[in-house]
């Protein structure tokens, strides 16, 4: 049996993110971590085999935990264009200021073996609720089916780290994205795919009318 049993799993991945989120993989050592946690190395490969699983579990925890934020923010909306604004604005609130963990943890995947990057994902994890908000718009016929939603959830994505980014550029500290965004990404791009639904179905018409003039 293990000396360090009593050592908390949880405790040691919030550790281990707050400082992998403020010194990064490299510089953030397992001594360090033990250190702060109060504990010898040993009680950290008790529960984590080496510091590639350690970062691998914080960065699959940090999305499962975001995630379900997102989800829970439009859980209770039923109106799609409502849902996604809601999900929206609860990422929002995780991309604030520069060194987010999201974008720190990400960043250094790079460290790691291609194998354990494809086992995390973190961002195709974060846009499972945005695709589940679009799929239902979609379904409700609301706007069209192209682009597809794990497209779709990427172009909002985009649209929100790009105001993020040129918002710091601007100087703006704190939650760099105001709902007036957010509800102008969305906007954006519902009233474009709307667009395509309405081009299309011209196009349908005219092809239409073509048929019944040549018959």
């Amino acid at each position: 049996m293990s000396p360090h049993p009593r050592v908390g799993r949880d405790h040691i991945l919030d550790i281990a993110e707050k400082l992998f989120t403020e010194h990064g993989y490299k510089s953030a050592s397992i001594r360090a971590i033990a250190g702060e946690c109060g504990v010898t190395n040993a009680a950290i490969y008790y529960h984590f085999p080496d510091k590639e699983s350690l970062f691998a579990e914080v960065m699959q925890r940090h999305a499962k935990n975001l995630r379900e934020k997102m989800t829970l923010a439009g859980e209770n909306i039923e109106l799609p264009r409502e849902k996604l604004e809601a999900i929206l604005k609860a990422y929002a609130n995780t991309i604030a200021g520069q060194h987010a963990p999201i974008f720190m943890l990400r960043k250094d995947t790079r460290h790691l073996k291609l194998k354990v990057v494809k086992r995390i994902n973190l961002m195709e994890a974060v846009s499972e609720p945005i695709v589940e908000a679009v799929q239902l718009a979609q379904e409700t016929d609301e706007i069209k089916s192209q682009p597809n939603a794990e497209e779709a959830a990427s172009m909002l994505l985009g649209m929100l780290h790009g105001l993020a980014q040129q918002h710091r550029s601007a100087g703006i500290e704190g939650c760099v994205l105001s709902e007036d965004d957010i509800q102008m990404a969305v906007n954006l791009f519902w009233e474009g795919v709307k667009k395509i639904k309405n081009i299309h179905e011209v196009t349908r018409k005219n092809k239409k009318k073509k048929v019944q003039r040549t018959s």
